[in-house]
């Protein structure tokens, strides 16, 4: 997959560390700028296949931004954050090329990264960030959020699904409850206290044991590490991977 580059404009730092941890995962580097000035000096030596940009902090400019974005790549992808809606400001934003407007400005960052992967799909319909992985016995096909094994069919519901991503993007290394809870899956949780967040992780945890493991009471894939938190303990593989492996 080649290494693609986004931009987020705008002094929520609190939203792009979100973004960024969010948009690591499907492979994605982000940048930050706080003005449109540093915008510009980024984007002479780097290509962004996205940009994110909030309308309070560009301000006007962001016309003539859009304008000379889209004047250089037709692909590229705009989306632009608003603190409410203004019609006549959203239909001259369009004009300049924006691909998407987000009127909200308690969006969550996993909702924003929901979006960004649909835009991603409709530029290329073959985009993927490797959506069905094996482990062990069960195949995982995170785009549908649900798991096979041993001929069921199980959903991934709420938290579940993230959850799994992020362990399997994180093999064989202890992931402690305090990073959970720094994690954007926990930032966009509705709960709130750190000793509900715990236990949140403790009942989701044991959910997913019971889906993808032989054996949920004595875990061989995802393992509690005593006192510290778990550890995704075999490693994943690609489906493309494991049928090339079958084929030969």
């Amino acid at each position: 997959m080649v290494e693609q580059f986004a931009l987020y404009i705008g002094s929520n730092h609190k939203r792009q560390h979100h973004l960024h941890r969010n948009l690591e995962l499907l492979r994605i580097n982000l940048h930050g700028a706080s003005t449109v000035h540093e915008a510009r000096g980024l984007m002479q030596n780097c290509y962004y296949h996205l940009t994110i940009m909030h309308y309070g902090a560009v301000g006007k400019e962001i016309f003539r931004l859009c304008s000379f974005i889209r004047s250089h790549n037709d692909h590229s992808i705009m989306i632009v954050l608003m603190v409410k809606a203004r019609i006549h400001i959203e239909e001259r934003l369009f004009d300049c090329g924006v691909s998407d407007i987000v009127v909200n400005p308690q969006t969550s960052s996993r909702v924003l990264t929901k979006r960004i992967q649909a835009h991603l799909r409709e530029i290329n319909p073959h985009w993927h960030q490797n959506n069905t992985i094996r482990l062990k016995d069960a195949i995982i096909d995170l785009e549908r959020r649900e798991v096979q094994r041993n001929g069921s069919c199980h959903q991934l519901r709420g938290l579940l699904a993230d959850l799994l991503k992020y362990f399997l993007d994180n093999p064989d290394r202890i992931i402690s409850r305090e990073e959970l809870r720094e994690s954007p899956i926990w930032a966009d949780s509705i709960c709130s206290s750190a000793n509900e967040g715990g236990k949140t992780f403790d009942v989701n945890i044991g959910k997913l044991r019971k889906i993808i493991e032989s054996d949920p009471s004595r875990p061989q894939i995802i393992q509690s590490v005593r006192g510290v938190g778990w550890k995704l303990a075999i490693t994943p593989v690609p489906m493309e991977r494991t049928l090339h492996i079958e084929m030969r």
